[in-house]
């Protein structure tokens, strides 16, 4: 028993030397675990953003492509402001009213609906994206825009999206371009 007394009671202790080169050693390795771990938050909170704006952009072509199968349109042409395409089919065979729905990018939004500029409270389109810059247009095989002087029966639709979503004070964008045929 007195012998551990007697190393409690001991004066021996650390030099300077020692002690500098133990909080150096220990430094090095908490810095470089803070710096793995900050990685790891970002690198999540990135993929956790480019995820959200790959559902976003999943979901909006959905979107148009449900639309232009459940109308069915007779023909598609260009708005008059090119910034969208207007599905157009007849009411009926014995009517000659047309049907008219838009699909455009309006002040940063998906616009699906009537022939109007202002974007809904439509569930298919509401995304937290901005999507200024975007565009939807059509054209024939040969690569002719189909206008309302000269409306296209088939053709391609081809749309580019670019999503922007502010997270953290970072801006994060992504481009996703899609052709279909109709």
């Amino acid at each position: 028993m007195r012998k551990y007394v007697d190393r409690l009671r001991s004066q021996q202790g650390f030099t300077l030397i020692e002690l500098i080169a133990a909080i150096t050693l220990f430094s090095m390795i908490v810095g470089i675990i803070s710096m793995v771990t900050m990685f790891g938050f970002r690198s999540y909170h990135k993929i956790t953003i480019e995820n959200s704006l790959r559902d976003e952009a999943d979901l909006i072509m959905s979107s148009i492509i449900n639309e232009l199968y459940i109308f069915a349109p007779e023909r598609v042409e260009l708005t008059s402001s090119s910034d969208g395409i207007l599905l157009k089919k007849r009411k009926s065979d014995t009517d000659l009213t047309q049907e008219v729905v838009k699909i455009a990018f309006t002040q940063g939004k998906l616009v699906i609906g009537a022939e109007t500029d202002a974007p809904s409270n439509d569930s298919r389109t509401a995304v937290k994206s901005d999507l200024t810059g975007s565009f939807i247009s059509s054209a024939t095989p040969d690569g002719r825009f189909c206008t309302s002087a000269s409306p296209c029966d088939s053709g391609l639709i081809e749309i580019t999206l670019e999503l922007a979503q502010a997270y953290d004070g970072r801006d994060y964008t992504m481009e996703m371009k899609s052709k279909f045929g109709f």
